[in-house]
């Protein structure tokens, strides 16, 4: 399986799939207009008696246009298609009646009612809650004429739940479901990809103290993460400019989401977030780099706890970050075998570490340790054995075997026995 497989095998598991290109068409098979009076049941019911006229190959046609529009991936569909025209013909038949006389009101009904700026905390959440059914139940050309303007209703409530008090986290986790159900087909995706503040509200929203919502939130972001071409980039921002909002570390609260010992599903969520990650960029250093944050970060004081955790999942996600960084280990001990080969010269290699921490806050620290190399006893046999003892030492820090920057807390404890 390739990586863009992996990815996309993740991404269906976290939010139901990302759905096929759909065209829209002029309307759904079978769909009718919404019944809101008895001229509108008549038209139904004279719909469905046309759909029992219909040739075999206009029923086929229609069931496919049907299969379409309920948004199902191509394996769900094969074993539909196999299905005998007299059952296609009663499941068109029955597609047209529920749609008749659905109740649900139209994507246009729930943005200009979300719009009144006077709406109550109940209103609120009853009119998110009935959204978040009909985004979840209704077509995929429902969802998709909730479009853009109904993705800024639903955002502009989000928003709202950050300012005010906890009596608004049910509001805000039905906002993260219904965000959920409007991502699940390509072009929501892309409408969340385009909107400048979205999922940096999702991002806001991973919050230890509300863990209901932060479960919600911290899986949309994990399957965001590995949306090709930048779906990490993105991640990464968002994550970024809610560190910056709420003026802490920014892998924080996901470290934080570890910590919360009576609830799986969480703990399990933000090691696959941390795994997203840090495993998605092809650049090694960056890599590196986001594993050694999360560790600073807290990550290394959770590790021995998470070890002695037993729930199934949680390993496996364990297990994922432990594979992935003894991975990146290899490549980079890798990398240090080139060195050798290449920068084979005292002068060259001197002048290139020169020249790295001049003028940086490193440098004093290189003097230091240029100083302490001159204090050592000019001694032709105990010369080389101190130099030999400083290689290994460097060696064992630099080339750490956890994969990891040392836990620089303990310098002050560095025992040479």
């Amino acid at each position: 399986m390739s990586g863009l497989q992996r990815k996309h095998s993740f991404l269906d598991k976290m939010v139901g799939g990302l759905g096929g290109s759909k065209s829209k068409s002029r309307g759904p098979p079978g769909q009718l207009p919404k019944a809101n009076s008895l001229g509108d049941f008549n038209e139904a019911e004279e719909e469905g008696w046309n759909i029992g006229q219909m040739s075999d190959k206009d029923i086929t046609d229609e069931f496919e246009k049907m299969l379409e529009n309920m948004n199902l991936t191509e394996e769900k569909k094969e074993p539909l298609r196999m299905l005998p025209i007299s059952k296609k013909r009663d499941m068109l038949t029955m597609n047209s009646k529920t749609v008749a006389r659905n109740k649900f009101d139209s994507p246009a009904d729930y943005i200009q009612y979300l719009s009144n700026p006077e709406l109550s905390l109940a209103k609120k959440y009853s009119c998110i809650e009935s959204l978040r059914v009909a985004l979840t139940n209704n077509s995929l050309e429902w969802v998709q004429d909730f479009g853009n303007k109904g993705l800024k209703q639903v955002l502009n409530v989000l928003n709202e739940c950050f300012r005010n008090d906890s009596k608004w986290d049910r509001v805000q986790l039905e906002c993260i479901k219904c965000l959920k159900a409007i991502m699940n087909n390509k072009v929501g995706l892309q409408n969340l990809f385009d909107h400048k503040e979205a999922l940096t509200l999702m991002a806001r929203s991973i919050t230890p103290t509300v863990p209901l919502v932060m479960l919600e939130a911290v899986k949309l972001m994990a399957a965001v993460c590995l949306v090709p071409p930048d779906g990490h980039d993105k991640t990464l921002e968002a994550i970024t400019i809610a560190g910056e909002v709420k003026q802490r570390e920014r892998f924080q609260p996901i470290i934080q989401g570890l910590l919360i010992r009576n609830n799986e599903p969480l703990r399990v969520a933000c090691l696959t977030l941390i795994n997203a990650l840090i495993s998605s960029p092809e650049d090694i250093d960056f890599r590196i780099h986001l594993r050694n944050e999360f560790m600073r970060d807290g990550l290394i004081d959770v590790l021995e706890a998470l070890e002695n955790d037993n729930g199934e999942e949680l390993q496996l996600q364990l297990k994922v970050f432990n594979e992935h960084k003894e991975e990146d280990f290899d490549e980079f001990a890798q990398r240090f075998d080139n060195i050798r080969l290449e920068l084979d010269d005292v002068n060259e290699c001197f002048e290139l570490v020169k020249n790295l921490v001049l003028d940086t806050p490193a440098e004093p620290y290189f003097l230091s340790v240029l100083q302490h190399l001159v204090c050592i006893r000019d001694d032709s046999l105990v010369r080389p054995a101190y130099y030999k003892l400083i290689e290994e030492c460097v060696s064992q820090i630099v080339l750490h075997k956890s994969g990891c920057d040392p836990d620089f807390r303990a310098t002050k404890r560095f025992n040479i026995d």
